[in-house]
């Protein structure tokens, strides 16, 4: 089995969504608000752990960046993000992506390609900030 097959990685990231879906689904609570507040929090996140990288003590701040450094590689891994896949599983109507402002900001066409980039690029600039941040922080903390 070759794990860095594209059709393998796909197929992984088709059965994590299901997985995850089928739980949520067993809730009872309609998909459309599921899918909402999936996408509410998807879209909010990146900003609160900013207030994280800010102002909490730093073995949470550390936390934080590890373990969204670990949704970084499993977006790169399983070429795409999961979470927006269960999103558009809950509710595909007027299925809005969270690069979709982005792309449409600097005026480029909305496909899974541009999609794909422009959460790379945004998470590369998040990731450098975040690390900024954490950096001003430990230094700081050291005078």
């Amino acid at each position: 089995m070759d794990y860095f097959d594209i059709t393998y990685r796909k197929k992984l990231r088709a059965k994590l969504v299901n997985t995850i879906y089928d739980r949520l689904i067993k809730t009872n609570y309609p998909p459309k608000l599921m899918a909402f507040m999936i996408k509410a929090h998807h879209f909010t996140f990146p900003l609160a752990t900013y207030f994280i990288y800010l102002f909490a003590p730093l073995y949470l701040t550390y936390f934080v960046y590890a373990f969204l450094l670990v949704f970084l590689v499993l977006y790169m891994y399983l070429k795409g993000c999961f979470i927006s896949h269960l999103e558009y599983k809950l509710y595909n109507k007027d299925f809005i992506n969270i690069a979709d402002p982005i792309l449409a900001l600097f005026d480029y066409p909305i496909n899974k390609d541009n999609q794909y980039l422009a959460t790379l690029y945004a998470t590369n600039i998040y990731f450098i900030l975040a690390f900024l941040i954490l950096y001003i922080r430990i230094i700081n903390q050291k005078n």
